[in-house]
């Protein structure tokens, strides 16, 4: 029986095998090209998302005193404070509380930073503006005490993008970052071309049977604005404070 012979393989030359790498490192730079060109667009997308939930016209919250104590010489003892921001769409987000004891005249502050034209991206310089935190002095201005509304490095409080993945999430917490270090460094400000920085800081004494209504303006205005407290909340009893501060 005649054995069939088999061909033997062709074995692949010096000049095949740098065909063959070359051929995958084509693919390899597409592939990346391809997924830089995806990641770039997806940046892009969340700094649009970010610009778009900061620069709305103006900013509203609301502060209601939740508990007020004096001293048997008359003198406040205690005050814890119940800020309620408003998002873009007229929505309450998480409250936040404020605790003083040093005086009842509570300075609440704003930062303002107006952006040129190569940050926002649709060539119009807007402003992005949000509250700060709320701060108390003494009499004597010799002690103070402070409570974050929004805190630095973090994102603030309702403008977290709701439907960002991992990814989307990372991108937002690395432009949030460059965006507190624009705001509290003027040297980095005017080396990134933003126009200017401002806070404001008005105050107000805060009283049992109140609600006090802030108001941010575009332009940096903030006003402190007292107001009837609503009949649902007419008699209603103050809560007591032991329980720790709700955050966002």
């Amino acid at each position: 029986m005649q054995r069939t012979q088999e061909n033997p393989k062709k074995k692949t030359g010096f000049w095949g095998w740098v065909k063959r790498i070359l051929i995958l490192a084509l693919l390899g730079a597409a592939a990346f090209g391809a997924f830089s060109l995806y990641d770039w667009y997806r940046e892009r997308e969340v700094l649009r998302q970010i610009v778009a939930r900061l620069t709305a016209e103006e900013r509203v919250a609301e502060v209601w005193v939740e508990d007020y104590r004096k001293a048997p010489d008359g003198r406040m003892e205690k005050l814890r404070l119940k800020v309620m921001e408003y998002g873009r769409d007229g929505k309450p987000l998480p409250p936040v509380f404020c605790d003083f004891s040093v005086n009842d005249v509570v300075h609440f502050e704003a930062l303002v930073i107006r952006l040129n034209d190569q940050i926002v991206m649709d060539g119009q310089g807007k402003s992005v503006h949000l509250f700060r935190r709320a701060f108390a002095l003494d009499d004597r201005g010799t002690t103070y005490q402070s409570c974050d509304i929004n805190r630095p490095l973090e994102v603030p409080g309702g403008y977290r993008l709701e439907s960002a993945d991992a990814r989307g999430r990372e991108i937002e917490e690395r432009y949030w970052k460059k965006f507190w270090e624009l705001a509290l460094d003027e040297k980095r400000r005017e080396s990134a071309g933003v126009k200017n920085a401002q806070l404001e800081a008005p105050a107000t004494r805060f009283l049992p049977g109140k609600i006090y209504r802030l108001m941010l303006e575009h332009d940096g205005g903030l006003t402190i604005q007292p107001g009837t407290v609503p009949q649902i909340l007419q008699g209603e009893k103050v809560p007591e404070s032991g329980a720790a501060p709700a955050t966002r």
